[in-house]
């Protein structure tokens, strides 16, 4: 089919004419800080406006389990002991998502970090500053609230550079200046070259390269924010093309309330009810699963209380089936010690979902108690849910209950949680594993249903402040018990924590999983599972470092044959241009040899070169195995890769 050449022309390049109409018009300046509210660790509304005119702002975007980030951390620490005074604020602003956001509080314990860290438990304003989620990711705004750089990423050594341009900012003085238009872009670009001929002709229909391409921008003018994303989707030999306006919306934020039309991200608190986001992008764009509500959403907030309304319809992957939600909460801040809130959503869903729901209607109230006199935490969530089944008609109740609690004496720290999950199985939740799924080595035995499941499961840590070292173990039980397929999971995992130097890093783990079924349902899970990992960052100078990491899991089946596999990479970096890292996998899962028969082993190499603090090239030669990932009630496994990648990130 032959397409019109204009109209590709223009789809492909209305980004640049918007841009060149912008700047036509004289009305852009450097990017403003974008406004936004969000909790504190105490449950306090945290408004960025509030502070920009009198501070240098530092927003840093982590997570507890993203190593580059916790490394980053202590430098942030120095930098809030040694500059606050001269007028400089920082935000760490946790992504940790529904299954970690109880380890935050703990990790901030223990190291001491005296600096405010806020809660963005839907990936709601890491999407607005950084759309490809890329972590650590560090914004510095001057006392204009203009963002000033952006660091992407994190190697030892970069804390330098960083230092350098807060020591900068703190010594301007405060102008004003005119209110126009800012407008800030990313550009992500992928182009991947297959060299395996076996799965170029049994899954790619003969196409041997690739190309992905994501544009996003984003403009801002006073309390309006809009925003879009173009994609690009190109195959070779045989060509397919595919221009898209993915996604866009339009924001208006006051200090009392917020509008929102077009997509966004959701999440109700822990994800028993709805939960829609977006994957970390570790390893690049074909890894990605990203699920946004098109709709609307309005919030509304006065003295201690929260109104919020939400609805639209949810975008089925890989497909154009779209489900409908709706619904809103109240929430009631009790004496600034206890946040309560009630919640309501309903959700249409059309026939061929994951689990044939037809209709679902939920109701939910949850109570949030993050500070008992500086030594306990308290968090519980009570869910009905009732649907009905395409087809049959069948019309089902369930429940979810999920309990988080945690003990703080000193250097010990106890989390304990507890979930009771019925018939709680809805295509866009993403209620809490317990056994997190963000362990490599189990992460493939990850099970999304939640037909009747009981789990309880406890952490205990301890930290040896002087020498720098924390010890700690996890364990979990669960009860899976439907009326037809019951089955039992036992896991134990533990490790050690050690910092040395200022950025120099040890971590090891290892576990041991038992699950016992009498049902070949859960064929490919039931068994034994032992499980390690290992991370060691070394410095060699303030900006050479090395670092290795590997990755394993021995797996002895009761239903079907014994695999195992093994993930490591080792990585020259050097800041604040180049790391360099070669990799080795090496799996015999019947997963992986499906795409790619008796291969076992994987070996490649990536360049990675950093143009900017904010772009940077990744130039990757070889193969690796794929894995799974999970988000916004989305589960996929991709598969092995064999031959060239380019992956690029620019932003402006």
């Amino acid at each position: 089919m032959i397409k019109n050449t204009s109209s590709i022309w223009l789809r492909k390049n209305i980004v640049l004419i918007v841009v060149f109409i912008l700047f036509s018009l004289n009305l852009l300046q450097a990017q403003k800080a974008i406004d936004f509210t969000l909790k504190d660790l105490e449950g306090k509304n945290i408004r960025l406006s509030d502070y920009i005119g009198k501070h240098v702002i530092l927003i840093d975007f982590w997570a507890t389990w993203c190593v580059p980030c916790v490394k980053e951390l202590p430098h942030f620490q120095k930098f809030h002991n040694n500059y606050e005074k001269e007028g400089l604020k920082i935000f760490a602003i946790t992504v940790d998502g529904p299954e970690t956001v109880a380890m935050v509080r703990p990790f901030m314990e223990r190291y001491k970090y005296t600096f405010p860290v806020l809660l963005d438990i839907e990936s709601r304003v890491i999407a607005l500053y950084n759309p490809r989620v890329i972590m650590p990711y560090t914004v510095l705004i001057d006392r204009q609230g203009q963002i000033r750089s952006v660091h992407q990423g994190y190697s030892p050594g970069d804390e330098i550079k960083i230092e350098e341009e807060l020591k900068q900012l703190l010594a301007e003085e405060r102008t004003e200046k005119k209110q126009g238009i800012s407008i800030s872009g990313n550009e992500a670009f992928l182009n991947r070259n297959f060299s395996d001929q076996d799965y170029i002709d049994k899954f790619r229909g003969g196409r041997r390269s690739q190309i992905i391409n994501r544009f996003d921008l984003s403009l801002i003018y006073g309390d309006l924010l809009a925003g879009i994303r173009f994609d690009t989707d190109l195959d070779f030999s045989p060509m397919q093309d595919e221009y898209s306006l993915e996604k866009r919306f339009v924001e208006l934020n006051r200090k009392n309330y917020s509008i929102r039309a077009g997509d966004y991200y959701y999440s109700i608190g822990r994800g028993l009810m709805l939960s829609v986001l977006k994957t970390f992008e570790k390893e690049g764009l074909e890894y990605i699963i990203d699920t946004t509500i098109d709709g609307g959403k309005m919030t509304l907030s006065f003295n201690d209380f929260s109104l919020e309304a939400y609805g639209g319809w949810i975008k089925r992957e890989m497909t154009d089936i779209n489900d409908s939600v709706f619904g809103g909460s109240a929430g009631w801040n009790i004496q600034q010690f206890a946040d309560l809130k009630i919640n309501l959503l309903g959700s249409q869903l059309e026939t061929g979902s994951s689990f044939g729901n037809k209709q679902v209607l939920m109701e939910s109230i949850s109570v949030n108690i993050p500070n008992i006199s500086d030594w306990s935490k308290l968090y519980g969530e009570f869910v009905l849910i009732q649907k009905e089944k395409h087809y049959s008609g069948e019309q089902i109740d369930g429940h979810g209950i999920y309990f988080e609690s945690g003990l703080f004496f000193g250097n010990l720290t106890m989390l304990f949680e507890f979930k009771d999950y019925k018939n709680l199985d809805f295509e866009y939740n993403r209620p809490p594993l317990l056994e997190s799924e963000l362990l490599p080595e189990v992460a493939n035995q990850f099970v999304k249903d939640a037909e009747d499941i009981m789990g309880v499961t406890g952490r205990v840590d301890y930290y040896f402040p002087a020498t720098s070292i924390l010890l700690w173990g996890k364990l979990s039980y669960f009860d899976d018990s439907p009326d037809t397929f019951p089955r039992n999971i036992y896991h134990f995992y533990g490790g050690m924590e050690k910092k040395f130097g200022e950025t120099g890093w040890l971590n090891l783990l290892a576990g041991y999983r038992y699950e016992e079924t009498s049902s070949l349902v859960y064929y490919y899970t039931a068994g034994k599972t032992f499980h390690y990992q290992t991370n060691i960052s070394l410095p060699l100078t303030s900006r050479l470092s090395l670092e290795f990491d590997l990755k394993g899991k021995d797996f002895k089946g009761s239903y079907m044959d014994d695999y195992y596999e093994i993930r490591s990479y080792f990585s020259f970096h050097y800041s604040p241009r180049w790391i360099l890292t070669f990799m080795y996998d090496k799996s015999n899962d019947p997963q992986v040899l499906f795409f790619k028969e008796d291969k076992e082993n994987w070996f490649a190499a990536q360049i990675e070169i950093k143009f900017t603090p904010s772009s940077s090239l990744k130039i990757f030669y070889g193969a690796n195995k794929g894995g799974v990932k999970c988000a916004g009630g989305v589960c996929k496994f991709f598969p092995p890769f064999e031959g060239l990648r380019i992956d690029a990130v620019f932003r402006f």
